[in-house]
């Protein structure tokens, strides 16, 4: 069940969370936050794109890891999306699997302190979303252009945040952390295809610009854990047990970095 209410009394957190876009590789995300629920490690900031948002957002709301691994376990990609990939379809459907969990939740109510990272079509600029309806950030920010529509706010048509800042450290940084760590579902991005068909050539193109959106937010981030997810696929949850693996074991061989960065924090 989400938590929500006052936040605590450190309004400036040190260390913050990251959770870049990857789809359905997010898996290696709820594996992370569960090895840090183990380890005691608990962040008061957490910024996230596209996939990394929708987790990011359940985290920061109070939502344990395994009702976050629970409910993903029942998401099928035909619940997110119809079967004509043709057509866009409405990004208010990523929403609803949040709503589920947390209801119309605003990201100021929340346990913790969070943004999500969208793609501004008219501007091509980032968007940073950290205020309003919870439900309404994480389909904004993980809108994927073509198969998706953008999602209408504000007067700006806001697509994936994947576009302009993939791993969004920097942002992390703006709203108050001096150390981060990062979880990247899928530290193998940017390669390209052979294929002269049409989604594959979409899906290459999307992958290369991931990768370049993603160098900054890397070099910016202190702790980065990122297993090799090449072996899944962004758009398939088959293998999901064994990318939660993979996020858990990551994170429990990044212990002692991730611990020393806590530990500076209150030196």
């Amino acid at each position: 069940m989400a938590i929500f209410g006052k936040r605590s009394r450190k309004t400036r957190p040190t260390v913050g969370l990251v959770l870049g876009g990857g789809g359905a590789r997010g898996f290696v995300q709820v594996g992370a936050l569960k090895a840090f629920k183990e380890l005691g490690i608990d962040f008061e900031l957490c910024v996230g794109t596209s996939v990394g948002s929708i987790v990011g957002a359940l985290y920061a709301a109070g939502v344990s890891p395994e009702e976050i691994a629970a409910a993903a376990e029942k998401i099928e990609f035909s619940d997110l999306h119809g079967r004509i990939l043709i057509k866009p379809d409405d990004p208010r459907k990523i929403g609803r699997m949040v709503y589920s969990l947390i209801g119309d939740a605003k990201i100021e109510n929340l346990y913790k302190k969070y943004a999500a990272v969208a793609t501004d079509l008219k501007t091509g600029k980032q968007v940073i979303l950290d205020k309003g309806l919870v439900a309404d950030a994480v389909s904004a920010s993980s809108a994927y252009p073509v198969i998706y529509s953008p999602l209408a706010k504000d007067g700006m048509n806001l697509v994936d945040g994947g576009l302009t800042n993939n791993i969004p450290a920097d942002v992390c940084r703006m709203l108050g952390a001096t150390k981060i760590v990062t979880v990247d579902a899928h530290g193998t991005r940017g390669s390209g295809t052979d294929s002269a068909g049409m989604f594959d050539m979409l899906k290459a193109m999307f992958s290369i610009m991931s990768a370049n959106a993603s160098v900054v937010g890397l070099m910016q981030s202190d702790v980065v854990i990122a297993p090799d997810t090449s072996a899944f696929g962004a758009a398939k949850k088959s293998g999901y047990k064994e990318m939660m693996e993979l996020g858990y074991n990551a994170t429990l061989e990044k212990r002692s970095e991730i611990e020393k960065l806590f530990d500076e924090e209150y030196a």
